[in-house]
């Protein structure tokens, strides 16, 4: 299995989630595009998805992706420090997601840590919901709709929903970018 996911629990919550919506595999299946057999083995844990595959999913459920990644203990207190960070997806040595905040809430936050000279371009995301931006270290190109963004310190990104976008740092240190959105 594939360690890029943090211990989520990712095949088990995707068919919770499924079974909460009255859903059957064959119409997952049909809405995500994907196997009725590869998603059945995602739900055993038998295999991890990529990001992309997971979106794909978590689109034809209705929910967030970070629904499905992070543990959303209850917690009441309202700071999360730096280093108590939820990790939720690491790719070692290129990228790190961190949730920013605890619990359930209508606006969410993580933080995505790309490595100097990755070019993190497989992540292709498409969400529900309008999300921004802001790059705290280095530099960032967005690519979505047929154009590139050259994103600096200081500089945010104002991204539609449903609008697919890519990554990569083209900077020469490690690019830190902090990402905000309401949850529907």
């Amino acid at each position: 299995m594939n360690d890029d996911f943090m211990n989520c629990n990712i095949g088990h919550k995707i068919k919770e989630i499924r079974k909460q919506q009255s859903m059957t595999l064959q119409q997952l299946s049909a809405a995500s595009g994907l196997s009725s057999g590869y998603l059945s083995n995602l739900e055993r844990n038998v295999i991890s998805p990529t990001i992309y595959q997971l979106q794909k999913v978590c689109s034809a459920l209705n929910v967030n992706i970070t629904d499905v990644l992070t543990n959303h203990a209850e917690n009441t207190n309202p700071v999360v420090r730096a280093n108590e960070r939820q990790v939720f997806f690491s790719e070692k040595e290129k990228v790190k997601y961190e949730m920013l905040n605890n619990g359930h809430n209508d606006i969410e936050g993580i933080c995505i840590t790309v490595e100097k000279g990755i070019n993190y371009e497989r992540t292709s995301w498409g969400h529900d919901y309008d999300e921004i931006a802001i790059i705290t270290q280095g530099s960032l190109c967005v690519e979505m709709m047929g154009n590139e963004y050259i994103i600096n310190e200081g500089d945010a990104i104002y991204i539609k929903k449903n609008t697919l976008h890519t990554f990569k740092n083209i900077g020469d240190k490690t690019c830190i970018t902090y990402w905000f959105y309401k949850k529907n």
